[in-house]
């Protein structure tokens, strides 16, 4: 369960704002989450076979074949910003 302290350490490092008469409906979801989730922990699921479900076995798998292909040209064609064959994007660190 979460204290009120901790509620509003975890809105900060999270970068959320809630607005003062809103934190204890809150809370009390978050804490009923955990509750929830201590409730699932609590469940023995040491018996169940894993490999008792047939699909699983035969689930088929998607061979990764080139459908299309894309010359450098083409490609290119779609942009006005480009140097060296490549595409100009903006400078994103400082």
């Amino acid at each position: 369960m979460l204290s009120n302290k901790e509620f509003e350490k975890v809105c900060s490092l999270a970068k959320i704002a809630i607005y003062e008469n809103d934190k204890e409906s809150f809370l009390n979801k978050i804490n009923q989450v955990f509750e929830w989730i201590d409730q699932l922990a609590k469940i023995d699921v040491s018996s169940i076979d894993l490999d008792c479900d047939p699909d699983i076995k035969t689930t088929p798998e998607r061979h990764d074949v080139v459908i299309e292909t894309n010359t450098r040209s083409e490609v290119m064609s779609n942009t006005n910003q480009k140097k060296f064959d490549m595409f100009c994007v903006p400078k994103v660190v400082g």
